[in-house]
């Protein structure tokens, strides 16, 4: 292990494995066409996400998602919006979501005419996120070395105290750099309505 920290690259590397742990639609395509909202809600528990019947009502009623066909069923468009949902709203509000959604859904009510198909937009959702894990197993060790260093610098961190300092402000660190990108892409979504 490196010198007086929890995290070398191996455990970063193992980490960042469990941010997609598995992919809930890999094999979308043999899930049946349509489902009833019950039907949705058992879905996604055996994948271990977490939907209630209200909170898919909910999305529907507030616009951030179309409406079951014929107000009964939900069909894989659905399922995906609703995992792209899924991993927004750690971050993001319904709000935010809906103002990211509404440009390439040109009518709020359907998936038929939206800019581009739900599994384009997941497909390369899920390349990208996978790029950037990536991305972070290589930089992770970097910034934990600096981390390192500054803290070591610093020279106020009694020895029995300093890994637990070294993990607190590479976390912070990383929470910090979530926020500048949430505020960055919350800039780019008002732009982008304000120009509209």
């Amino acid at each position: 292990m490196e010198r007086g920290f929890l995290y070398n690259r191996e455990k970063l590397s193992e980490l960042s494995k469990h941010i997609f742990r598995h992919d809930v639609l890999e094999n979308i395509g043999q899930y049946n066409d349509e489902m009833t909202i019950s039907q949705v809600v058992r879905f996604f528990e055996r994948h271990g996400l977490e939907f209630t019947k209200t909170m898919i009502q909910n999305y529907v009623r507030v616009g951030v998602m179309p409406p079951p066909v014929d107000k009964r069923y939900y069909v894989k468009d659905h399922l995906i919006l609703l995992t792209l949902i899924h991993h927004l709203k750690g971050i993001y509000s319904l709000d935010d979501i809906k103002r990211l959604l509404t440009p390439v859904a040109k009518e709020g009510d359907t998936f038929e005419d939206d800019m581009i198909d739900m599994p384009a937009i997941y497909d390369i959702y899920t390349e990208l996120c996978h790029r950037a894990i990536n991305k972070w197993e290589n930089e992770l060790p970097e910034l934990i070395k600096t981390v390192q260093e500054r803290v070591d610098k610093r020279g106020s961190v009694h020895d029995e105290e300093r890994e637990t300092v070294h993990f607190f402000i590479t976390v912070l660190t990383l929470m910090a750099q979530s926020i500048a990108t949430k505020q960055l892409a919350c800039l780019m979504l008002d732009s982008f309505v304000s120009e509209k």
